[in-house]
């Protein structure tokens, strides 16, 4: 029977055998890479332990030689929405492409300018006596209403400015006299003597466009007199009274005519503009426009008029000033933050384990890497922006995540070592071994999350065609790598000195000598047990199913919450100006800002330039101009204005007349027309004319139009026909940061899942990591959108891309180690929460400042709930499918043991049962 046994189990063996190959492929080649990597944290704890000094002097060298250096060769680059242009794009090649053919800009009409010029632009209302603001009340058609307007120009017009170290004063004539000799008023027909005298007859032109020939002023009434103004058919003043008894014997009376006139304007509208050529003229111009500005909205006063003033440079200049004033309350924010870190991570565990200096020696650290950072890039000459200053926010929380982690298996691990009873005192602590297990707990994820963060920060400057994205990039991959490497020195060896002070008993913070008996601690009253252990206890006394049905149902909220916050998400529109970037003191600004929307449909012109030689003579030429200019005028974000000098200019006459070039063309088409001499013929070599949008909101609709434009131009029988206007500019940018906003969140989630893959061969965890990165990333910019109004736009997009990476080492490291405690991730959340909450409660008005608090709001109330709730989940409901498995093939095991078993067992009885007894004689 010992034989047939024997052949039994060899059979039963066999299947399993099989699975256990199959299993040792694949395990085999990780086990390896393991076993590599723990004998690196074998030597590199080694190392430390040894030169643990060396490298602690080495490292603090090093970094504050580097800090001393970016002290003193810094060059800080100041930061606007011009960061952002893209400098190869189709509108920075186009901007050549029409100054090679009209020339410099800088003396042609505000329409035709592709930069904007240095301009300080006055709305100018009527006050109303009464709150009612009937038409009679707030109609600027009045004598006295003109005669303030009139003297208002007389003052800002006086406005002087003192260049330092020159006894030079300048005003706007002054300055024009140097630009561009002579000085240009958008609307000075409101200021001519003709308008004075015609006011209260103003006969509406068709074509909206005024002018005063004595004086050479002109205006555009959708301009000056905004689209609100209305007409009426009135008589002329000048026509002849008739007494009605003196026509009774006529044959036929003859009726006055009637004459459509302007009856009510609601505004007037003044823009004195200042063209540059030099950066010196710049500077006076600049300085003339904030003397002006602070004028108008300080010391002018007035009883007839109200005033709404902006100019070229007074809303980023009021935005930028109002973050430098109020830039010490995030730097107050931090330290309230890291003062909480502190105290957290010092307070936990047994006093014999908490050695608070510990949490100080990472601040330290991060300091160190934060000078060496930006003095390695001072070193290559690389120019700090202003935004990379939120770079070291975000780095800051970073460390102290890293750090609480650390300083929490520190504690744990060394609580496994420390002597329980008065009979094992004397049990000596194991340095490298305890460092070792530290180093093995913590540095194989923050290694992973570093590599992460820099993969996808370093493909975003690669294909990033924008200089503030791509400098915010190179700085994050730089910054990421010395804080890493200054972790793994630095902070290092400072554990290491802790780990040797505890082992002499020494690590008090007065380095006295603690006696023999002092591990010995009552631990009973510890915040764990307290705090933690209770919860878990009555959640293990829940029923099964119970569990199984609210896990369930967590999980599934997850992936719900998913979907529609990647749903949302992708309806965030863009903005160019938003009314909450002004802070709360900024009426004029707000006032103006209000009237651009409310009061006008005039926003930036369109030009279309044609930079080849066409016969205009041609009827089918004319009629693909006027019908691309119809498509650019049927857009939603256009109004009806066109400006096409085909329409006012005699083509034959242009080309056969002798006449000199400048008699021939008339003011509509002053610098549209290029002409050339080819074989003794005189021909039109480049021409343009213009549409207008209705508005520079900069949002999806405007970007839609942009497109649409360059399609039709592409799509037209017109040669090398291209649209431009100088808000082009802007909206590429806007649309590649909202386009790179999504593309950024794709990069890390598919970064994430190859590298952790890649790394601990687990495919389970790598996508439970991308699944609740996804919830984090997705659901804090849905929050936004949401109870915010999100919108991508120059102001927050140096925040948006740097925040995706501030609870990358959080979620990582708790999945690897969920059934550890997660008091050293709550502790870092809950002290961000804290000085969030402090915030505030401070005077801040900045937009940006508020987007940064509520978005680390946000992240930490979805980080949070994602590794106390969300992930236990996961892994309960993981556990539950693999145990059911797990007994599904045993069953399955059991069932084919059994039937081979009867199978040979039967086999072997009819062997037995042959008559001439072969089955003995084999055996």
């Amino acid at each position: 029977m010992s034989e047939i046994q024997m052949i039994k189990n060899n059979e039963s063996n066999i299947p399993m055998s099989n699975i256990s190959k199959n299993t040792n492929r694949f395990q085999m080649p990780y086990n390896s890479i393991q076993r590599k990597l723990d004998r690196f944290w074998d030597n590199y704890s080694k190392f430390l332990i040894r030169y643990s000094f060396i490298t602690l002097i080495l490292s603090s060298l090093i970094t504050i030689g580097l800090t001393v250096y970016f002290f003193n060769f810094v060059q800080i680059r100041h930061f606007d929405e011009t960061a952002f242009f893209m400098q190869n794009g189709r509108t920075s090649r186009n901007v050549e492409r029409i100054k090679n053919i009209f020339g410099n800009d800088k003396n042609f009409r505000a329409h035709q300018q592709m930069n904007l010029y240095p301009a300080l632009d006055v709305i100018i209302k009527r006050k109303s006596q009464s709150n009612r603001g009937n038409m009679n009340e707030t109609n600027m058609l009045n004598q006295q209403i003109i005669d303030e307007v009139r003297l208002l120009d007389q003052k800002i017009r006086s406005i002087r400015i003192t260049i330092s170290n020159t006894p030079f004063q300048y005003n706007y004539s002054s300055l024009c006299a140097i630009m561009n000799h002579a000085c240009i008023v958008d609307g000075n027909y409101l200021l001519s003597d003709r308008f004075r005298q015609d006011f209260a007859y103003i006969k509406y032109e068709s074509s909206e466009i005024y002018f005063d020939t004595a004086a050479g002023a002109n205006g555009i009434a959708p301009f000056i007199f905004s689209r609100n103004y209305r007409t009426i058919n009135a008589t002329s003043p000048d026509s002849d009274y008739v007494d009605e008894s003196e026509g009774i014997n006529d044959e036929a009376t003859t009726e006055a005519p009637l004459t459509e006139i302007i009856s009510y304007v609601p505004l007037f509208r003044l823009r004195y503009a200042l063209n540059v050529t030099t950066n010196e003229t710049r500077h006076l111009s600049a300085a003339w426009e904030n003397a002006a500005i602070n004028y108008l909205n300080e010391k002018f006063q007035s009883n007839l008029i109200s005033l709404a003033v902006s100019s070229s440079t007074a809303i980023s200049d009021t935005v930028s000033k109002q973050a430098s004033d109020e830039g010490p309350f995030i730097a107050i924010m931090l330290l309230i933050f890291v003062i909480f870190v502190c105290f957290f991570i010092s307070v936990q565990g047994t006093f014999h384990t908490s050695v608070g200096y510990l949490s100080a020696c990472g601040i330290i650290s991060l300091i160190l890497s934060s000078g060496a950072t930006f003095g390695l890039l001072s070193l290559l000459r690389v120019q700090i922006m202003e935004p990379m200053a939120l770079i070291v926010f975000v780095i800051a929380i970073i460390e102290c995540m890293r750090v609480s982690i650390v300083c929490g298996d520190y504690h744990r691990i060394i609580q496994q070592h420390i002597p329980q009873s008065s009979t094992n005192v004397s049990t000596k602590i194991d340095i490298e071994k305890i460092l070792s297990s530290i180093l093995k707990s913590s540095r194989p994820y923050f290694l992973s999350s570093t590599l992460i963060q820099m993969i996808a920060f370093t493909i975003l400057s690669i294909i990033s065609p924008m200089p503030c994205p791509k400098y915010l990039s190179i700085t994050l991959v730089v910054y990421v790598f010395i804080n890493y490497l200054t972790h793994c020195t630095f902070f290092s060896s400072c554990l290491i000195i802790t780990l040797k002070r505890i082992k002499s008993r020494r690590h008090s913070l007065s380095c006295l000598h603690l006696p023999s008996d002092y591990y010995i601690k009552d631990r009973k009253k510890s915040i764990k047990n307290t705090f933690f252990q209770r919860p878990m206890k009555l959640f293990e006394k829940v029923d099964p199913k119970f569990k199984k049905i609210f896990t369930g149902f967590i999980c599934l909220f997850s992936i719900i919450c998913v979907i529609c916050s990647l749903w949302l998400i992708l309806s965030i529109d863009t903005r160019l100006f938003d009314d909450r970037f002004l802070p709360r003191n900024s009426s004029s600004l707000r006032s103006y800002m209000k009237s651009q929307t409310d009061d006008y449909d005039i926003g930036p012109m369109i030009m279309f330039v044609i930079p080849q030689t066409v016969d205009y003579t041609n009827a089918t030429n004319r009629l693909l101009i006027h019908r691309m200019i119809e498509k650019c005028q049927n857009e939603t974000t256009t109004n009806k204005f066109k400006l096409v000098w085909i329409d006012h200019e005699d083509v034959t006459d242009l080309l056969t007349s002798k006449d000199s070039i400048d008699i021939r063309i008339t003011p509509y088409s002053q610098n549209d027309i290029i002409f050339s001499e080819e074989k003794n013929k005189t021909v039109i070599k480049a021409s343009r004319f213009y549409c207008q949008y209705k508005s520079i909101k900069g949002d999806r609709e405007d970007l839609r139009t942009m497109n649409n434009l360059y399609t039709y131009t592409q799509q037209s029988p017109i040669p090398f026909i291209f649209p431009f206007s100088l808000i082009f500019q802007h909206y590429e940018a806007l649309g590649q940061i909202r386009l790179e906003m999504y593309l950024l969140i794709l990069i890390m989630v598919t970064i994430t899942f190859v590298v952790i893959f890649l790394i601990f061969a687990s495919l389970k965890r790598a996508l439970l990591i991308i699944l609740h990165l996804l919830v984090l990333l997705s659901g804090s910019l849905a929050c936004l959108y949401l109870f915010h109004n999100l919108s991508f736009n120059f102001a927050n997009a140096p925040w948006l891309y740097i925040i995706p990476i501030v609870f990358l080492d959080t979620i990582i490291h708790a999945t690897f180690n969920m059934k550890k405690s997660k008091w050293k991730y709550n502790r870092i959340m809950f002290s961000l929460i804290i000085a969030l909450i402090i915030f505030s409660f401070f005077p801040i008005e900045t937009y940006i400042f508020h987007i940064i608090c509520y978005s680390l709001l946000y992240q930490s109330i979805i980080c949070f709930t994602s590794i106390n709730i969300v992930l236990p989940s996961w892994f309960y409901i993981i556990k539950r499918i693999l145990r059911k498995n797990k007994k599904a093939k045993k069953l399955s095991k059991i069932l084919i043991d059994t039937n081979q078993s009867s199978a040979i067992t039967t086999e072997i009885q009819n062997l037995v049962n042959e008559p001439n007894g072969n089955m003995n004689n084999t055996i």
